[in-house]
């Protein structure tokens, strides 16, 4: 059963002028997350997801913070969502990233 779903998207030039502070990724990406973080429309994807991941969720960003929502990718390049502290949720977890010149968009699915 569906618990939630959540979308966002993100201007990518937004995340390239947030990137000149070196603060900006560690501030909100886990260290795994930073490793391959290589490109802004990628940073603006992940953190596309870890909004959509709380909208589906229901709560927006309260009671855990955005690293405690980690988006990885695996062996083929898919991502994934692995979550820590009250961003914990026991379903599964569905996430779709996309992005074209200007913009980054991910899409969150949540159950039960």
């Amino acid at each position: 059963m569906i618990r939630g779903i959540g979308v966002d998207i993100v201007e990518i030039d937004r995340i390239r002028k947030l990137l000149a502070d070196t603060a900006f990724l560690s501030r909100f990406f886990t260290e795994a997350e930073q490793a391959f973080l290589k490109r802004p429309e990628s940073v603006a994807a992940n953190y596309a997801a870890k909004e959509a991941y709380a909208k589906a969720l229901g709560t927006g960003i309260r009671g855990f913070s955005l690293k405690d929502i980690e988006v990885l990718r695996d062996g083929a390049g898919k991502p994934y969502i692995r979550t820590y502290a009250n961003a914990k949720t026991e379903g599964r977890v569905h996430v779709s990233l996309s992005h074209e010149k200007t913009h980054a968009i991910a899409y969150v699915i949540v159950e039960e």
